[in-house]
């Protein structure tokens, strides 16, 4: 599914997390990598030096996606993957929209944190508006992002795929599953759903309700659950209950993660909460796993 990345550099030692995060991933799934730097108007100046840093950092990522690519293909393709620079003069938001739009990408990955021009960024800056507006699917790498999973040696770390319920958030299943398949279909896949409930429940009738609600969610997820495992592929579910964006974060610390796959957008199916807004909180809340955030149908 995928075959040309595009990832953001800043020079910032925090966006150098999605650097060695990039080359990690280019290698075990064969993937092309442009590495983009914006340069702000005010630092034109120093556009030859940012060209050779960034061409610097080309040809190590180059070399070090070739070595994990070694490391897990044996009988790989002669083919090398490919990593070139580019230094663009704009603002990033729009340089990376617009370079997405004029080449041929399938993914964009950039870091939670960076800085720039002059100025920090953070999600309120530059990702949220490439999240919102991305044609293709983007992969947040969070700046305190562990060692082990840049590496990829944390064994048997689930992905995780939370869904509403809705088809919309069903959009993030075929990316997550594809993922799997290109890793080796050994990794196990958690089908999440939380059940929105209230913070005190005084009533027999709602929890009834409640408890309702959960059995209709597990057979909807254990729905879909049946042909990924007829497919070959581990899965489980889990339905859980309160806020789901704080409920989504707390599972993701007792169930430490590979990976967290989501649908930007979609109403769920019983109207008890719009999922975009959930997905937004979790981009703001999650620290330590990485996100893939793909667009829901409308």
């Amino acid at each position: 599914m995928y075959k040309k990345m595009v990832v953001l550099l800043d020079g910032s030692e925090l966006a150098e997390v999605v650097f060695d995060y990039a080359q990690e991933l280019s290698g075990r799934l064969h993937i092309d990598i442009e590495l983009l730097h914006v340069c702000s108007p005010e630092e034109v100046a120093q556009l030859p030096m940012r060209r050779a840093y960034m061409e610097q950092k080309a040809e190590e990522l180059c070399a070090r996606a070739e070595e994990v690519r070694a490391k897990y293909d044996k009988d790989a393709a002669a083919q090398c993957i490919q990593a070139h620079a580019h230094v663009v003069v704009g603002y990033p938001a729009e340089e990376i929209l617009k370079y997405v739009d004029e080449n041929d990408v399938d993914l964009v990955m950039m870091s939670t944190h960076g800085s720039s021009g002059v100025k920090d960024w953070d999600l309120g800056e530059v990702a949220n508006k490439v999240i919102h507006a991305s044609k293709v699917p983007v992969w947040l790498v969070p700046t305190e992002l562990r060692e082990e999973i840049i590496a990829d040696t944390l064994a048997r770390r689930p992905m995780v795929i939370p869904l509403s319920g809705s088809k919309q958030s069903e959009a993030a299943l075929p990316y997550g599953l594809t993922l799997m398949r290109e890793r080796g279909g050994e990794d196990e896949l958690v089908l999440l759903h939380v059940v929105e409930a209230p913070q005190i429940t005084v009533t027999r009738a709602a929890l009834e309700n409640l408890d309702a609600e959960r059995r209709e969610m597990k057979a909807y997820l254990e729905g879909l659950a049946e042909p990924i495992r007829a497919s070959g592929l581990d899965v489980r579910t889990e339905v859980l209950s309160g806020d789901p964006a704080e409920t989504i974060i707390d599972y993701l610390k007792g169930h430490p993660s590979q990976l967290l796959v989501m649908a930007t957008r979609g109403k769920s199916r019983l109207n008890r909460m719009i999922f975009g807004s959930v997905t937004e909180s979790v981009i703001h809340m999650v620290k330590v796993t990485p996100l893939l955030l793909v667009g829901g149908e409308d």
